[in-house]
């Protein structure tokens, strides 16, 4: 295989042209790619273009800021058939916020505990939004635990906080942050994290000022490289390996048979 770039946290369903999106990434080394829905329709949305677009692995989950007032078990059950598709690969994002998320904590810790529910009984690992209150977030998984995995979406925490993720056995996906030197305590995280541990990531959707794309995942190879004394193929190709061993191998096969094409 000659692509051994994978970004694990991208949001294709809200590219205008998600097929281009994949081109372009797929021509700067990225073959994998898991793709994230935030609710009901977008998850839908992701799995469409898993089925169109060579090297996705999608996820479905409902992000903590777009959480309906009545989240419950319809949406549950909603996700749990969307899940059956073999594209799906993990639950995702789902966890807490308390920066941007306009839903009280208590709605957010409730529905987050739902969908690990729903993982442990899909045995599917998780991805993991966690912005804000690290405590809530560390107190839910400390208790419910991740039987199937998972990872810690865009961590921009401390060495200690990285650890306290680790010890639960949690991968930890760093993204472009990484890269500007201002940001010195994720930069001294990012050389302690193991390497069989660390994952990359653009965290990819259209705004206003910004064009990250998923082929932006070769210059946080590059950076974390730089950082750790390596060369940038040995970060692009432990990633690749790590995302493709927390990833179920029903979905892996549906996403590398298809990158083959």
């Amino acid at each position: 295989m000659t692509t051994v770039l994978a970004d694990s946290h991208v949001h294709l369903d809200w590219f205008a042209d998600p097929d281009l999106v994949v081109a372009r990434a797929r021509q700067a080394g990225v073959g994998l790619l898991v793709s994230i829905g935030v609710d009901e329709l977008s998850a839908r949305r992701t799995v469409e273009i898993a089925h169109r677009c060579p090297g996705i692995v999608a996820a479905v989950g409902y992000h903590p800021a777009y959480l309906p007032d009545s989240f419950g078990p319809d949406q549950i059950t909603a996700l749990d058939a969307i899940a059956s598709d073999p594209s799906v690969g993990m639950i995702g994002e789902i966890g807490i916020d308390t920066v941007d998320s306009p839903v009280p904590l208590e709605r957010q810790v409730a529905a987050f505990r739902a969908q690990l529910a729903l993982a442990r009984r899909l045995s599917l690992p998780v991805n993991l939004h966690l912005r804000g209150d690290y405590e809530a977030a560390f107190g839910v998984l400390s208790r419910d635990g991740v039987e199937s995995g998972g990872i810690v979406h865009y961590f921009v925490g401390s060495e200690i906080d990285a650890h306290r993720f680790l010890s639960l056995g949690l991968l930890i996906s760093i993204g472009k942050p990484v890269t500007r030197r201002e940001n010195l305590a994720l930069r001294q995280a990012a050389c302690q994290i193991p390497l069989d541990r660390l994952l990359l990531e653009t965290d990819s959707y259209p705004l206003s000022g910004r064009t990250t794309e998923p082929s932006d995942v070769v210059l946080v190879a590059e950076a974390l490289a730089e950082l750790r004394g390596t060369s940038s193929s040995s970060v692009a190709s432990a990633t690749f390996e790590n995302l493709r061993r927390v990833l179920p191998a029903r979905a892996l096969a549906w996403a590398e048979r298809r990158m083959s094409r």
